[in-house]
């Protein structure tokens, strides 16, 4: 019936609209029709190149053609995509702007952390306040437009600007348009006042971008006689209510604009973002099956590089317990190189319980393997995680760094590898993973005397090997009464970390504590202990095996020595202290020089 009725319309000027059919199709050319006069008024009236290849792409790349029934809006839109070709972003600017929208997806998420503005919900829902910053910040074709200037500090103003050359074919094409209007609306009997001129659609992008969104929502109001069959209107207008806290009244714009939506665009931002708003209006009461009615829309209407979308339906279908298509959708956005949503502290800690707490094994791995390749992440970070869980995974993902730790003695023998102990000085070597901020590191010592503790007088990185931190402890201990009396000691390295600000909690801070007993062992064994437990500094050097060798040789100044005192038989008493538990938040673990036991 459509097909008769599309035939008919485009080669009889007489023929009568009265059928749902009809209709539908009249709605077709009128929201293509619109659809092409408001991004030309987009494109002139920001004068921005980002502008005009987000409207470029949505209506030369992104029109769905099955859609459109009269041939000479295709002729519209060739003559059209000969002007705009010509003045799109270069793939660089696209990369730049990509990086930009991710920093401002982690500036919203962070902001709204801060604020602790669903500090609630991060205990009893993990994901509805993520959700709602995703949903604040839009994806990238809104966030653009909303924060044009943030995007365009970095670079020169006049770099975005169109070229004269453009603008003025874009204003002569804008005087055709009026003849092509023309004979559509004879031809498809539409009525005048629902096509659109260049002073109502030039006051309706001023008032897009009203800051005040009291005034922005009142002015929109205003145009509902002659916008109401536009549907990127009652977006815009569901949108506004929605900020201003006018639930009701949002819904009710967010769902006329899914009754007159016709899907003339293949991936439609504003039919994507209007399912996700409808989704958090509605999330108390909607069933399942809507819920996730809307989902579909989220994602038919999204590209890959719509990352905030696909995270957006990836919690929601993970709240409605389909862990595997959140975990499909997660893969999605890392497999496409999208990973802002787990880069740093805050975004694992707002995200972290949400993205794991029942993801499918693979998912799980890989966002372990990717927190686990970023510095900025720390290892304490990762067991802030496995304290939210409790999944020993987590924990056997860091092993490595508690199998990195090295405490060690003084020696004043021709022993010491490192050239770092002074005194009666202890020493800790320490994955720099675990020094994050706000991390306070004590050593408590232990034994017949009693208990003393100790803070480190000087932290910093390995010279050449910046992902080791030496700690030093002054006068912890003396060596020389140990070695002579064969005293008992055990020693305690505590990390703690200041509870975060989301933690609501009774708990002051979170905890670990690696626990060492003293022993005695000869000099020789202890160069083979240390040569051991300290070959990832070779593995992972810059500097490559030979030269790690030869610096560590150097930085011994005694390594020609030791072949010299073992045949001597100078090989003496040393300490070494031996791993023997980890305690995290009160949880203990069995722990040794051949790592930890679960």
């Amino acid at each position: 019936m459509i097909c008769v009725a599309v035939t008919t319309a485009v080669h009889a000027d007489d023929q009568s609209f009265n059928t749902a059919a009809d209709h539908l199709v009249q709605l077709q050319v009128l929201q293509t029709l619109n659809q092409i006069v408001v991004s030309l008024t987009h494109i002139l009236t920001y004068n921005d190149k980002v502008v005009l290849d987000q409207e470029y792409n949505t209506i030369i790349n992104n029109l769905n053609l099955s859609k459109i029934p009269d041939a000479d809006i295709i002729s519209l839109l060739q003559e059209l995509m000969d002007l705009l070709t010509s003045s799109k972003i270069q793939e660089h600017e696209r990369a730049y702007l990509s990086r930009t929208y991710e920093k401002n997806v982690q500036e919203e998420l962070r902001r709204r952390l801060r604020k602790r503005v669903f500090e609630t919900d991060l205990l009893l829902n993990p994901y509805m306040g993520v959700l709602s910053a995703i949903v604040n910040v839009g994806s990238f074709y809104f966030n653009y437009r909303d924060r044009m200037d943030d995007y365009k500090k970095e670079r020169e103003e006049a770099a975005w600007k169109i070229e004269a050359a453009t603008l003025q074919g874009l204003n002569n094409f804008y005087k055709n348009l009026l003849k092509y209007s023309w004979n559509l609306i004879r031809r498809y009997q539409l009525p005048d006042e629902w096509r659109l001129n260049e002073k109502q659609l030039t006051d309706y992008t001023a008032i897009l971008k009203e800051p005040d969104i009291d005034r922005r929502y009142r002015k929109l109001e205003r145009l509902e006689a002659s916008f109401q069959q536009f549907p990127p209107y009652w977006y815009y207008r569901g949108q506004a209510a929605y900020e201003m806290g006018n639930h009701r009244e949002a819904l009710r714009c967010f769902v006329e604009f899914q009754n007159i939506h016709q899907g003339i665009l293949r991936k439609d931002p504003f039919a994507a973002s209007t399912a996700m708003h409808k989704i958090m209006l509605t999330v108390q009461d909607a069933s399942a099956t809507q819920i996730r009615r809307d989902l579909e829309v989220v994602l038919a209407n999204s590209n890959d590089e719509d990352w905030g979308n696909i995270l957006f339906a990836a919690l929601q279908y993970a709240r409605l317990g389909d862990h595997d298509m959140a975990g499909r959708l997660i893969m999605r956005n890392l497999d496409n190189g999208y990973m802002a949503f787990i880069e740093d502290p805050e975004m694992l800690r707002a995200l972290g319980p949400a993205l794991l707490l029942h993801a499918r094994s693979d998912v799980f791995d890989r966002i372990l393997d990717t927190l686990l390749k970023n510095n900025q992440v720390k290892n304490y970070d990762m067991l802030w995680l496995y304290g939210q869980l409790r999944n020993r995974d987590i924990l056997r993902r860091i092993q490595s760094e508690f199998d990195h730790v090295l405490l060690l003695a003084e020696n004043k023998s021709w022993l010491n590898p490192l050239n770092v102990f002074r005194g009666d000085n202890l020493t800790l070597l320490l994955p720099t993973r675990w020094m994050a901020d706000n991390v306070i590191v004590q050593l408590r010592v232990v034994d017949e005397d009693g208990e003393h503790k100790v803070e480190p007088s000087d932290v910093a990185p390995l010279t050449h090997h910046p992902q080791v931190t030496v700690l030093t402890f002054k006068d912890a201990l003396s060596t020389k009464k140990f070695l002579k009396k064969k005293r008992q000691a055990q020693i305690i390295v505590s990390l703690a970390r200041e509870k975060l600000a989301e933690d609501r909690s009774a708990r002051e801070a979170y905890t670990i504590a690696m626990i060492f007993s003293v022993t005695v062992i000869s000099a020789h064994e202890q160069l083979e202990k240390i040569n051991k437990y300290t070959s990832y500094l070779v593995t992972n050097s810059s500097l490559g095996e030979d030269k790690t060798l030869e610096f560590l040789a150097k930085e011994s100044g005694k390594r020609k020595e030791t072949k010299k005192a073992k045949a001597n038989g100078e090989d003496g008493q040393v300490l070494w202290f031996t791993k023997e538990r980890l305690v995290l938040n009160g949880e203990s673990f069995p722990w040794s020089d051949e790592g930890i036991r679960f």
